[in-house]
Formats: structure tokens, C-alpha cells, sequence
């Protein structure tokens, strides 16, 4: 099925949102948790590949739209199986050290996802799709959940991606968009919380991760927004 073009670009309302954050004296950051229509989330880096156009093909071939996210050194597949996760705050020294915040955020999404019985552990896995320190595994072997940072002015955003359900879509699409960038991937690396622990409904995982958001001190409750 060919993607919707009427669903537009997911991530465009991301820059506004920083800017907003920035002139905002806000005392306390939002988590906006979310699902989306199949997309692959390319990023800027990729779109510097001078296979990009190949990549986008192959995606929108897979029944994917090509949009380009915010955040994120390389591309990451997402569909309705898949919940994102997007964390701002204002911070006068964001720039500085933004460090911490990934460190955080990877603590409470891999304590989220051990309470559902879970082997989940903060690290990388060789080949995986965009690879970052702060990824969070599932028994040192697949990739459940990515963390990338955008920071403007005094404002951040910390996007998270957590895969709930539908690894075969995800792994076939993201295997297709690597190759045409010429960039190295294990789609055996892509794992869900369905294919580890059974739980394939993305509201039981949204809600173990709000409450280990609330518990880590990373958000309040009533600063939550969910169009899951």
C-alpha cells in the first residue's frame, strides 16, 4: 500500500515547538508520546548521501513515506507498532551538557521495559539502525529502543523510538533504505517488545514508560500528552 501523502511531514511542528520552548520561561518539561502513519525518519546526514533519492524510493516502495526528522545521525523505520516519544524541556546550559538527559532517558526507558519482563539493557548492538550509545537492548542482542537529542537556544528535545509491535515490516523496510544508502545494517538487530516479552499492545507499553518517566523525576503526570 502506497504511503498517504495527505498525512504530511510528522516532524515539521518540531522546530516552532523548540522556538516556542526557548521564549517560554517554562518551569517543567512535556512528554508527548505518540504513533505514526509508516514513515522512514531519514535524517539530515542522510539526506547529504548521494544515494538519498534511492533511499526515499525504497521506502515509499515498502509502503513507507520518506520525511526527514529533527534528530538522529542516521534513519530509523517507524509505524503504528512503533510508539515516539518526545521529551522538551528548557534548560539555560542545554547546550553544555546534554549529556545527562540521554543517560536519564535511556535509564527510564530500559527500567519501562525490564518491568515488563524484559532482558533490557542501555548499548548499542553491532549493526544495528542508527546506532547510538544510549540505545536500549534486549539481551545485548536486538535493538528495542533508540534515543536521539536536538537542542535550540535554551530549548531541547530528547526523541525516543520504542518498537511495541511489527518487526518483520520494520526490518524489511530498514534494510532496503541501508542498502540503497550504501550504509551497513543487521536487520536481525531489529527487535519489538511483542517478539520478546508477547505484549504487542503499544497503551501497555506507553503506560509503563510514563510511569518510569514520573518515577526518574523526568516528567510530571500532568505534563504527559498521549495520541497514542
Amino acid at each position: 500500500m502506497p504511503p498517504d501523502p495527505s498525512a504530511g511531514d510528522p516532524f515539521q511542528h518540531v522546530a516552532g515547538l523548540l522556538r516556542e520552548f526557548s521564549r517560554e520561561e517554562r518551569t517543567f518539561p512535556i512528554l508527548h508520546i505518540r504513533r505514526l502513519r509508516p514513515v522512514v525518519a531519514f535524517s539530515r546526514r542522510d539526506t547529504r548521501n548521494p544515494r538519498f533519492e534511492l533511499a526515499a524510493a525504497a521506502a515509499m516502495a515498502h509502503g513507507f513515506a520518506a520525511h526527514v526528522r529533527p534528530v538522529g545521525g542516521s534513519a530509523a523505520p517507524l509505524h503504528q507498532g512503533s510508539l515516539v516519544l518526545d521529551h522538551y524541556g528548557v534548560d539555560p546550559d542545554g547546550v553544555v551538557s546534554p549529556h545527562h538527559r540521554f543517560t536519564a532517558v535511556a535509564e527510564a526507558l530500559r527500567a519501562a521495559l525490564a518491568s515488563l519482563g524484559l532482558d533490557a539493557r542501555v548499548g548499542p548492538v553491532p549493526r544495528e539502525y542508527c546506532p547510538g550509545d544510549h540505545s536500549v537492548n534486549a539481551r545485548g542482542r536486538v535493538k528495542i529502543a533508540g534515543i536521539a537529542q536536538r537542542i535550540r537556544g535554551r530549548s531541547w528535545l530528547v526523541s525516543s523510538v520504542v518498537q511495541v509491535h511489527g518487526g518483520p515490516a520494520l526490518r524489511e523496510v530498514a534494510l532496503a533504505c541501508y542498502d540503497a544508502l550504501g550504509l551497513e545494517l543487521d536487520p536481525a538487530t531489529i527487535g519489538t517488545v511483542e517478539e520478546e516479552v508477547g505484549i504487542p499492545t503499544p497503551h501497555t507499553v506507553a503506560a509503563e514508560i510514563t510511569t518510569a518517566y514520573v518515577t526518574h523525576g523526568l516528567v510530571r503526570p500532568e505534563d504527559i500528552l498521549e495520541s497514542t
